[in-house]
């Protein structure tokens, strides 16, 4: 057993902008994605679900990511349209359903 230290970087795409210009704020985006990032750190990710039936590689925990942060920021005008895990500073992969 090993561990990992990622990057994340969630790109949040807008069809309008709020009152301040804004389409979210990144705040909201890191609190939320730290909240989520809790759940995996300093953990044996195979005994976390999904993990526990699926490899914990790079592109299924962008897709993890992806899928969770679209449930809880996704909005009428904005939506979280990639996550890209990055293993170091030239190796990363991204998800998206677009």
């Amino acid at each position: 057993m090993h561990g990992h230290n990622w990057k994340l970087e969630v790109e949040v795409t807008a069809n309008t902008l709020n009152q301040h210009g804004m389409a979210m704020d990144f705040k909201t985006i890191k609190i939320a994605t730290r909240e989520l990032a809790k759940k995996l750190d300093h953990r044996y990710l195979n005994e976390i679900p999904p993990f526990d039936e699926i490899n914990p590689t790079a592109e299924n925990i962008a897709q993890f990511f992806y899928q969770h942060l679209s449930d809880t920021l996704n909005t009428d005008t904005a939506r979280v349209s990639g996550v890209t895990v990055w293993e170091t500073d030239r190796a990363c992969v991204k998800y998206s359903e677009d």
